[in-house]
């Protein structure tokens, strides 16, 4: 039971009443404590659980927000840590709390307190009371400009791969339109079923007096038990671990300390866990993630997990427990170590001397730096030591492997405990691409199809997922990617057995032509890249001359409406292009030219390009139409225009449209093979112009 602290001065007169209010207080602290477990929420709390851990949250107002973490089933291979406490509070939260610090001035998260921990602190405008969701019991408030968040959910544990863990979340957003700078203090009265005082156990060290750890300082995760080999509840709390932000300071101290200080107070470094101004001993852990600017319109999360703790325990006189990720990730790209942790207490009548703690690992593991032994040396009765260590897998071996830890005695049996962990193979990419095997030649003297799809599946075969998939498409000269489309094209991540396609319109220049081999290349984060070559042909065209259009019918207006007949004159493909000069002929009798235009194979970029010739008109005949790029690099275009030609319809009949002779220019400035297409026009009476 937590005892209110006094804030008012009392006189003598009034030492009787205060005796009477004592008893009465301890009084309902035995009936409190009696209740640590209750059936279910009582009035004014929302509650979510499943088979391993309940979350409760205060409703409020008074202490809205305020949360308790107990087990249900706890670990399923140990029963003696069904129904406990594992963050105080359970029959209405209140000495936990969360304190969130805008530009310097600490808040509380929730409703005001009329009790000891967090008393006075100022706090926001609520926006949502708890409530629970599809993932859990979300609260937000207001402070100012800035929106906070509370999420509390289920999570995976990375010691037991079971969702036995509350994920605590604080999403924080400025919705104001100047900057702030906003930091975030977690505070849990951590609490191991009746044990209110147990030493928590981070790294190498077990913690029993005040202790700050800072940045680099700040272990993987913290472990809290009573005993090894009868242990009533363990906990855990992650710091690091995929998807939470590590805090930047993690304090240990007593819970009296933290309930009086939201944020900053003189930290009592080496005092013990005796509750400031009782003496009961009682733990409580801070987690704060310091201040830090969030301009208008950003956002940021903290977050951490906190709940069951995953340690294999062997029993005997030198009790053992082992305690490591149950699954981490090989990573071709990156090492990543991790932290194993083991435990030793003696729990026989007499010392243990020469006390010495072995680690052994399976092929596939390996030690970052250190020695596998860990001299413990005497060990008294009762005592705990631990050692750590830093691992890592090496890729040669992947899937259930075994760390073993063992300890000797001069004295004592020894002992040894297994602990299996699962290395899961790195994303291992395979890709396979399709495209066209080779393009065709349509009547029209085109590619088909052009543009072409070619088509990327990726698919990764290994044991964990890769981020950050990135693919891309390189061409040869000879092909193009159609406007629009980047060549690179990302997918944030590929898990498992997950296929993933990507597709590239590609447009066939026409020079050069044959066999033009395309590479795609695929890489993800841990993966090895892999790339793979497709090749398409694409036939040569000759290049044609061609009327465009080809053949069409046209009405003959009348008189005070002149029929007008454009009819254009392109190079199919324009390959090396680089001039031209041609011929148009037609049948005076039916068409009358009226003028001739440039076409845009003699304009670059809005500039006209000289030389040009709009040619000259002979009865029946368009001669010597066209010019040069001199000053413009030459063109490798499907099509380009030489030139319009604008006739006036002057009566019925059938004019046929002839080129020749004919003139083609390459870059190098030799002339060109190419064919002409004819072409025509009919020109049809309506009873208006007859």
């Amino acid at each position: 039971m937590h005892r209110e602290r006094p804030f008012v001065v009392i006189g003598k007169g009034l030492v009787a009443g205060l005796v009477v209010l004592f008893v009465a207080a301890c009084a309902m602290g035995g009936a409190e404590a009696a209740e640590a477990q209750p059936e279910g929420p009582p009035p004014g709390t929302v509650s979510i659980e499943n088979e391993f851990i309940r979350i409760r949250v205060n409703r409020g107002p008074v202490e809205m927000g305020r949360f308790a973490v107990d087990t249900t089933g706890g670990d399923p291979s140990r029963s003696s840590d069904d129904g406990k406490v594992l963050v105080y509070g359970s029959r209405a939260p209140w000495t936990s709390y969360t304190t969130v610090l805008v530009d310097g001035e600490a808040y509380l998260f929730g409703g005001r307190s009329l009790r000891r921990a967090g008393l006075d602190c100022p706090t926001g405008e609520l926006i949502r009371p708890p409530v629970v969701g599809d993932n859990g019991i979300d609260a937000a408030v207001r402070i100012g400009g800035i929106r906070v968040t509370q999420e509390l959910g289920f999570a995976r544990s990375p010691t037991t791969r079971v969702e036995d863990t509350a994920r605590i979340t604080y999403r924080i957003k400025n919705e104001g339109d100047v900057p702030h700078t906003v930091g975030l203090r977690i505070m849990l009265d951590t609490m191991l079923g009746a044990n209110d005082g147990a030493p928590l156990r981070a790294a190498d060290q077990a913690i029993a007096t005040a202790t700050e750890l800072a940045r680099d300082e700040i272990p993987d995760y913290w472990q809290a038990f009573d005993s090894l080999a009868e242990p009533a509840v363990i906990s855990q709390g992650t710091l690091r671990s995929t998807g939470i932000s590590p805090p930047d300071r993690l304090q240990m101290v007593d819970w009296g300390t933290l309930a009086d200080s939201p944020w900053e107070y003189p930290f009592p470094t080496g005092a013990d866990f005796t509750r400031r101004g009782e003496e009961a001993q009682d733990t409580a852990v801070a987690l704060y993630w310091d201040p830090r600017p969030v301009a208008a319109g950003e956002s940021c999360t903290f977050a951490t997990l906190y709940g069951v703790g995953g340690v294999t325990l062997s029993p005997a006189e030198l009790s053992l427990g082992l305690t490591a990720p149950a699954e981490v990730d090989y990573r071709h790209d990156e090492e990543r170590p991790f932290s194993v942790v083991a435990y030793v207490e003696n729990t026989g009548g007499f010392e243990s001397r020469g006390t010495v703690l072995r680690l052994e690992l399976s092929e596939g593991l390996e030690l970052v730096g250190g020695r596998p032994t860990a001299p413990l040396g005497l060990l008294r009765p009762g005592q705990t030591r631990q050692a750590i260590w830093r691992l890592t897998p090496t890729g040669k071996v992947t899937g259930n492997l075994q760390i073993t830890a063992s300890v000797t005695s001069e004295n004592l049996e020894p002992n040894q405990v297994v602990r299996e962990i699962i290395v899961n193979s790195p994303p291992q990419l395979s890709l396979t691409v399709s495209a066209p095997h080779k393009l065709l030649v349509t009547p029209e003297n085109r590619h088909a199809p052009n543009p072409f799809l070619v088509q990327a599946l990726v698919t990764n075969h290994g044991g964990q997922s890769g981020g950050n998939l990135v693919v891309s498409l390189s061409l040869p000269d000879g092909l193009e990617l159609v406007q629009g489309l980047p060549e690179t094209q990302v997918a944030s991540r590929l898990d498992p057995s997950q296929s993933l396609s990507f597709a590239w319109r590609v447009r066939a220049l026409g020079l050069p032509t044959g066999s033009l081999s395309m590479l795609v290349e695929g890489t993800a984060g841990g993966a090895k890249p892999v790339r793979a070559q497709r090749a398409v042909i694409v036939p040569r065209l000759t290049p044609e001359l061609r009327v465009y259009p080809s053949d069409q019918t046209v009405p003959l207006t009348t008189d005070y409406q002149p029929t007008l007949l454009p009819i254009a004159v392109k190079v199919v493909p324009a390959r090396d292009f680089a001039g031209a000069r041609v011929s148009l002929g037609y049948d005076p009798a039916v068409l009358e030219p009226l003028y001739v235009s440039r076409g845009d194979a003699f304009v670059e970029a809005g500039r006209l390009l000289s030389p040009w010739s709009a040619g000259r008109q002979l009865p029946g005949n368009i001669i010597d139409v066209g010019g040069e790029r001199r000053d413009a690099p030459a063109l490798n275009l499907p099509e380009a225009t030489l030139f319009t030609a604008v006739f006036m319809v002057k009566q019925p009949g059938e004019s046929a449209f002839s080129l020749g002779p004919v003139s083609l220019l390459s870059s190098s400035g030799e002339e060109v093979a190419c064919r002409a297409v004819a072409g025509r026009v009919i020109v049809e009476a309506t009873e208006e112009a007859e």
